[in-house]
């Protein structure tokens, strides 16, 4: 399973001061398209493709105020919404780098989070990961997504719906509404690993070629990423849960809880496969080499085997003139001279094989 994250953008200049970025690639990243839905428990408005102006504008209209961002190519549109919005510089640089770790923060009556997302492709064989960050305030929540994926599909078509309770929650709700769905493609994934791992432990168990180094580090390596998702994540869903805050009611509460359970699972089965995978990989090195140990065994069988034939055969191979001196080999003029050596050289290689059966070496 391949790990895939995006070409980054922008990077923090040396030199420059803080909050200030440069563009390092015009990589295009899909449409920095601009979504709003302003809601309340009785109306509903949503307006897609909005320039920061208008999206801006819905800001206090109804109860609750959802802008969300695909695309960060566009820093200029995502600055102008953030600062007006009240987030601090700071912020605005971890949203458009795309490489702040995941952190949870609080800026006056407002709150930070920056956050990984990974989803799986339809293939089962590549994992897709992002950054998206939200900024949340009184009656409104900013979401910024690195990619263009329909992510929070389903939290749109709930909204739709005029008693669900997200229409007559505020801002606290609708980020564990946001979060809860990120969580559920990140389900999906531990699922899959989880069931790739016991396919390839099994293949090993049953010797299958098919298993190599390079499937377990690759395995290794989307575990690795999967924990560096899922412990700050854990971080800022306990940080979340223990938060007093006039944004997050008490109600919120339950649901943070949740959230944080959900974080702390996810954390130990990701952990779990990561040992798992270690031990694999200990166990592939071991099989290795005892799968070396066992050619080198009958390698060193068949020579001590043949040694002392080869030292009868070369003993004969010198061939001295038996004319010059009676002492130069007799044998070489015995009438079963040639049938004896055989016999004898057939008994000390028998000999040994016996020994070697005695010993259980072979």
């Amino acid at each position: 399973m391949k790990v895939v994250t995006r070409e980054k953008l922008y990077h923090r200049g040396k030199g420059l001061p803080p909050g200030e970025l440069v563009k390092i690639s015009d990589g295009h990243q899909g449409e920095c398209d601009i979504r709003v839905i302003s809601y309340g428990v009785d109306s509903i408005v949503r307006k897609d493709k909005c320039s920061p102006e208008e999206a801006l504008d819905e800001v206090g209209k109804r109860a609750m105020t959802w802008i969300h961002i695909t695309g960060i190519h566009d820093g200029a549109k995502i600055k102008t919404i953030c600062e007006r919005l009240g987030m601090h510089g700071l912020a605005i640089e971890d949203v458009l780098s795309a490489d702040a770790r995941p952190k949870f923060e609080e800026f006056g009556d407002n709150l930070f989070l920056v956050s990984r997302a990974a989803m799986l492709s339809d293939d089962h064989k590549s994992i897709f990961v992002e950054q998206i960050s939200y900024f949340v305030g009184n009656g409104f929540l900013l979401s910024v997504q690195e990619g263009d994926e329909p992510l929070f599909a389903t939290v749109e078509k709930r909204l739709q719906n005029s008693p669900s309770k997200l229409r007559k929650s505020g801002a606290a709700y609708l980020l564990f509404s946001l979060s809860d769905v990120k969580n559920d493609f990140l389900m999906n994934i531990l699922d899959a690993l989880e069931a790739d791992i016991v396919e390839i432990e099994e293949a090993m168990l049953e010797e299958s070629e098919d298993v190599t180094i390079e499937t377990i580090y690759r395995k290794k390596r989307a575990i690795l990423m999967m924990l560096r998702i899922v412990l700050p994540m854990r971080d800022n869903a306990n940080r979340l849960d223990l938060l007093d805050h006039p944004i997050i009611s008490d109600g919120d509460h339950y649901y943070f809880r949740d959230l944080a359970d959900y974080a702390r699972r996810a954390a130990e089965r990701v952990e779990h496969s990561r040992l798992v995978m270690q031990n694999m990989q200990e166990f592939y090195h071991a099989e290795q080499e005892h799968k070396i140990n066992r050619v080198m065994k009958v390698l060193t069988i068949i020579a001590t085997l043949f040694l002392p034939l080869t030292f009868i055969a070369g003993v004969y191979g010198m061939n001295f003139n038996h004319e010059v001196s009676w002492w130069n080999m007799p044998e070489l003029y015995w009438h079963y001279g040639y049938p004896a050596c055989l016999l004898f050289m057939a008994v000390i290689f028998f000999s040994f094989l016996i020994w070697f059966r005695k010993q259980k070496w072979i």
